[in-house]
């Protein structure tokens, strides 16, 4: 069973050859997550590598030509390969190569793969029990009074986060969370979540569709907690207001203690939680599941969805609803990613193509790094940049649509570098660096 908390960063690869030895490790780095081909071959994972200077995708193959079925080098085009043994077999292949996955046309990292397989695993261990509510009422009580207490009805997730908020020193009475009372830092706060909200508005939609007659509630959550965005029927929506779970409103763990959005979110993972679970006194009248929402670029928690309403209407396949919702709302920001990977590949070709001399870089809209051609793995450990050239790659300030940065949120290093708009149909959709080893 794989937890969505178990992700490996990529190896790094900046101006690192690839070799026989270095898969062989990958291959041990990423067992049990996915990110192997046994692992995810039943998913249609199918190995392949990608090379960040051209952008182009390579099945795995044996030398003869014929599809492999795990990763080999031997079947990759002479222009890629840096040596070989006596025997023929392929030793070292060049730097920005990466060893991932095709699958639907589309190439994963090892990274990506894992994500995207995660929920091959059973629920079951995270769902709560309401047979257990009313001695989890005495258990709550006696663990705020620093008594002795029987552990076999709390779930090690539960104490784990009733723990973090009594160290925290949170307020167990409070009632609701808080809610922003600046309307304008709301909306602000939905605009840059755009990207979010957009993969999770007809996810929500449809929830709210089949959840008209089970007086439950869907809401979509940043990383932070911080609701975005609710549906469901209109009085069970007006009842969760009451607790403030409505947009505005701030379900992280340390402001309202343990919650599924919350602890979710401070798990990394998927949870259910009921009545008595909850930290806070004032919201042991609800029951919630929620799921976290992972960026298909990299791997990293950019929100939650949860399944919310008052404890009589629970549910135990609501966790599953949460989950389901928040896998499709993955599968639309997979959909957006790829395509804007893609634009810029396109949009790149006769750049990378004219200025084969010169180290080039080219990020998307948001600052992912798409292409980064030879000369650029050799120029940027000297420019002093510490950074690994892999599809993996992100520079939060050349994120074009963070109003918030300016110049000086530029590395030192590449803020020297010449760069220019990418364009496409008049439409900026990246940025291309064109490096200098002697402008640091």
């Amino acid at each position: 069973m794989t937890s969505k908390s178990a992700f490996v960063a990529e190896p790094r690869s900046a101006g690192v050859e690839l070799t026989p030895g270095a898969l062989r490790l990958q291959n041990e780095i990423f067992r049990g997550s996915g990110g192997v081909s046994e692992e995810n071959r039943n998913q249609g994972f199918r190995p392949a590598f990608y090379d960040m200077e051209t952008g182009q995708v390579y099945p795995s193959c044996f030398a003869s030509g014929l599809p492999a079925n795990m990763h080999l080098l031997d079947g990759l085009p002479p222009e890629l390969v840096l040596a070989r043994h006596d025997s023929g077999r392929v030793t070292a292949v060049k730097a920005g190569v990466v060893a991932g996955f095709m699958r639907h046309g589309q190439f994963f990292t090892r990274t990506q793969a894992a994500l995207a397989t995660k929920y091959m695993r059973d629920p079951s261990r995270l769902l709560s029990n309401p047979q257990h509510h009313n001695r989890l009422l005495d258990v709550w009580e006696r663990f705020m009074l620093g008594q002795d207490y029987s552990d076999e009805v709390i779930r090690p997730v539960v104490e784990e986060s009733w723990r973090r908020c009594f160290a925290s020193r949170l307020d167990p009475h409070l009632d609701n969370a808080p809610l922003a009372a600046d309307v304008d830092q709301v909306e602000y706060r939905r605009y840059r979540q755009a990207d979010l909200r957009d993969a999770a508005f007809p996810v929500l939609q449809r929830a709210s569709q089949l959840l008209s007659s089970t007086s439950s509630v869907i809401l979509l959550a940043d990383e932070n907690g911080f609701i975005l965005d609710v549906a469901g029927e209109r009085h069970t929506r007006m009842v969760a207001q009451e607790v403030n779970l409505t947009p505005g409103g701030l379900w992280s763990e340390t402001a309202v203690g343990t919650n599924a959005i919350g602890t979710a979110l401070a798990a990394g993972e998927a949870i259910q939680l009921y009545g008595a679970e909850h930290f806070c006194s004032g919201i042991k009248r609800f029951t919630c599941s929620a799921d976290v929402i992972h960026d298909p670029h990299d791997g990293r928690v950019i929100g939650a969805v949860d399944l919310s309403g008052l404890t009589e209407t629970y549910q135990s396949h609501a966790l599953d609803f949460a989950m389901s919702a928040a896998e499709l709302i993955e599968a639309n920001l997979a959909i957006a990613y790829f395509k804007t990977r893609e634009q810029v590949l396109t949009a790149t070709r006769p750049l990378f193509r004219r200025w084969k001399g010169q180290g080039l870089l080219a990020f998307d809209r948001r600052g992912r790094l798409v292409r980064a051609n030879a000369v650029a793995h050799r120029l940027v450990q000297p420019l002093g940049a510490g950074l690994e050239l892999s599809p993996q790659t992100r520079l939060e300030a050349l994120d074009l649509d963070d109003d918030s940065l300016s110049a000086a949120d530029m590395p030192a290093w590449l803020g020297a570098q010449l760069q220019q708009p990418i364009v496409q149909r008049e439409r900026r959709i990246g940025t291309l660096f064109v490096l200098d080893a002697d402008t640091k």
